[in-house]
């Protein structure tokens, strides 16, 4: 063996959200861990955790090997924090895994000297022959130094058969401290060409689907414990109507009842009338849906591969199904127009929906969009700069086009701030009128609860795990 004591962490990254779930993917990489019997801890410093906290971590359980889970957001607070690592504990070996390490590769190596081995894509067998004691060279997706240079091994294959890995059990983490109560994933991979996305050297471009067995034994493994709530993670969880299907009868044939499950990512152009009734039987109580753009101009360029008509269907069955709609947009993508944006924004307000987002687009390391806005020399910002300062929720432009320029670009983002608002307003004050509230006091409600000082808060504060909680117990008084 050469590492049997392994430490996991997340480093600290700024969101105004806070830490909504735990790193499933770290959680998968902890779980092999322990099915081998390696020791094992985790921190994640999006709890709140500082610098002091990990090397007390680190003092208190002398792991051999650290492990980080790195994403390009923030990049460099996590190379600082390896920084650190290294000049306190030189003898702990560091392994960086994660988006970040895919996308890059030897890049982050020779950018962060404290990085002894990076994994790229997935990361559950080459850091178990790690720690294993396999010879360095044999495995495979690993990078490492030698005599001064850096080498990069052959990639695996994907993992086809996704069932070979337990699913996380969170052991070691702190689940309780996450504002959902429990998120999983379905499926890895997607087979669509968008120009913002990085799947291509993340998970890749083939679907690998868990079988539904294994995915109700996850969450039945979590309902005994008492967890009502859910949430699918996956990039398109409705990739195969038969499938999805077999999930819901599955979770309905064991007595799984009283649940309230999210579908955090649906494309419009797989919805149906039998799916979506199939789901809100089941107990799906949200689905969010990625417009993107609000033509079938827009979605020819951004290569979204669906067709505006199929997602006016889409999004009218889900409003129609009861299942509350949440819609997310971009804002400012390649020749992109005001014109443009002013469709999606007509779209998002023409059915009853929950909520919509448009994202400040941000062109992420791996992606075609990054290549392009750099070929052409249309970035504001250094990627160093914007990565490590600059979120999707933020009215700071990192790239402009002669279609929108900078002045524009900040003039939209702050309307459709308002626009996002509207929409949330507008169905709250719907939902309270359902409930018998005068259309004066829901209307005023709606407008304080919508605010940017309570949605702040919202989040901060943690308000929302409270709402969802109170979301749950009335829908089962009403049940």
């Amino acid at each position: 063996m050469r590492f049997n004591k392994v430490l996991l962490i997340t480093p600290p990254v700024k969101s105004k959200i806070g830490p909504i779930r735990p790193n499933i993917g770290l959680g998968y990489i902890a779980q092999v861990l322990e099915d081998h019997a390696i020791e094992y801890d985790v921190l994640d410093m999006l709890l709140g955790y500082k610098f002091i906290d990990l090397k007390n971590k680190i003092e208190k359980f002398q792991p051999q090997l650290i492990g980080i889970s790195m994403f390009s957001n923030g990049y460099k607070t996590a190379y600082e924090v390896l920084a650190q690592v290294k000049t306190l504990f030189p003898s702990v070996t560091i392994v960086a895994g994660g988006p970040h390490i895919s996308c890059l590769k030897k890049t982050v190596l020779e950018q962060c000297a404290a990085i002894d081995y990076a994994i790229y894509l997935e990361g559950e067998f080459p850091l178990l022959e790690l720690c294993k004691g396999t010879e360095i060279a044999l495995i495979t997706n690993l990078i490492y130094r030698t005599n001064g240079t850096l080498v990069e091994n052959q990639p695996a294959d994907f993992i086809r058969k996704l069932d070979m890995l337990q699913f996380p059990r969170y052991s070691k983490f702190e689940i309780s401290r996450y504002i959902e109560e429990k998120s999983l994933i379905s499926s890895r991979g997607c087979p669509y060409q968008c120009i913002y996305c990085a799947v291509k050297c993340t998970t890749g471009r083939v679907v690998r689907l868990r079988n539904p067995v294994a995915i109700v034994d996850e969450i039945e493994y979590w309902y005994k414990k008492g967890v009502r709530q859910f949430s699918f993670q996956d990039d398109n969880f409705i990739s195969q109507k038969q499938r999805l299907i077999a999930i819901c009868d599955e979770i309905t044939n064991r007595g799984i009842k009283d649940v309230f499950f999210r579908c955090a990512g649906a494309r419009a152009d797989k919805l149906d009338k039998d799916i979506l009734e199939k789901m809100v039987a089941t107990g799906f109580k949200t689905i969010a849906i990625g417009v993107e753009v609000g033509n079938d101009k827009m979605l020819k360029i951004v290569k979204k591969g669906e067709t505006f008509e199929n997602i006016d269907r889409g999004v009218k069955l889900a409003t129609a199904s009861g299942m509350d709609v949440y819609l997310n947009f971009l804002a400012g993508s390649p020749f992109e127009t005001e014109e443009d944006i002013n469709d999606g924004v007509r779209f998002a307000l023409k059915y009853p929906i929950f909520y919509a987002e448009w994202a400040n687009i941000i062109p992420y390391p791996g992606t075609e969009l990054y290549e392009w806005v750099r070929q052409h020399g249309y970035l504001l910002k250094d990627p160093d700069d914007y990565l490590n300062s600059i979120s999707t929720g933020a009215e700071d432009p990192v790239f402009e086009t002669p279609e929108l320029p900078l002045l524009k670009r900040r003039k939209i983002l702050r309307y459709l701030k308002t626009v996002r608002k509207k929409i949330l307003r507008r169905s709250l004050a719907r939902r309270l009128r359902s409930r018998g509230i005068p259309e004066a006091i829901s209307t005023s409600l709606a407008f304080i609860v919508a605010s940017e000082s309570l949605s702040k808060y919202f989040f901060q504060l943690r308000l929302r795990k409270i709402a969802d909680r109170i979301r749950y117990l009335i829908y089962m008084k009403k049940r």
